[in-house]
């Protein structure tokens, strides 16, 4: 069927790392007007049509700016499992290895988790309910790495290997 519109973000801005449960939608970070950094976290409730709602903070603000010829469509890495959300890396206003984390049922400020094992943005992300994995991403220059951590504990990132090829900016 078509789609049809299921509410407002909090603010309008570009490059958030998103992820859900089974019941909300989370989104953090990200740029309000293309030079603004904010740190703020929106939710929606999947089950409900509505405008999202004010979850909490990140404990930084970012999200990546152009840099070359690299210029939009940056990101950083947001993965969960059931019970949290994880956001990974990003800019705001240099790049950044921080992790953090919030649980998903509860509104309110991340938490720090741990730290990539390199500080980048454009790291796509992947998780089941085990794992959360961050794989390339740009520092500057593409980057290789892959790393992954336990959600359900908290800690640094352990390097899981390496991409066959250095690239950043794809889909996981």
């Amino acid at each position: 069927g078509n789609a049809f519109d299921f509410g407002n973000l909090q603010t309008a801005r570009r490059d958030p790392g998103s992820t859900a449960s089974t019941t909300r939608i989370v989104y953090g970070g990200g740029d309000s007007d293309g030079s603004t950094v904010v740190n703020t976290i929106g939710y929606n409730t999947i089950a409900t049509v509505g405008n999202a709602s004010d979850f909490g903070n990140l404990t930084q603000a970012r999200r990546v700016v152009g840099t070359g010829n690299i210029t939009r469509g940056l990101f950083f890495g947001a993965s969960s499992s059931s019970t949290r959300a994880l956001y990974a890396g990003g800019q705001g206003p240099s790049l950044t290895n921080v992790i953090d984390y919030v649980t998903i049922a509860s509104t309110s400020n991340a938490t720090d988790f741990g730290d990539l094992t390199v500080a980048r943005a454009g790291n796509p992300s992947t998780s089941n309910s085990t794992r959360a994995i961050w794989m390339g991403g740009y520092e500057p220059g593409y980057n290789g790495t892959i790393d992954y951590v336990t959600i359900a504990s908290t800690g640094n990132a352990i390097d899981f290997g390496d991409l066959f090829d250095k690239k950043g900016q794809g889909g996981a």
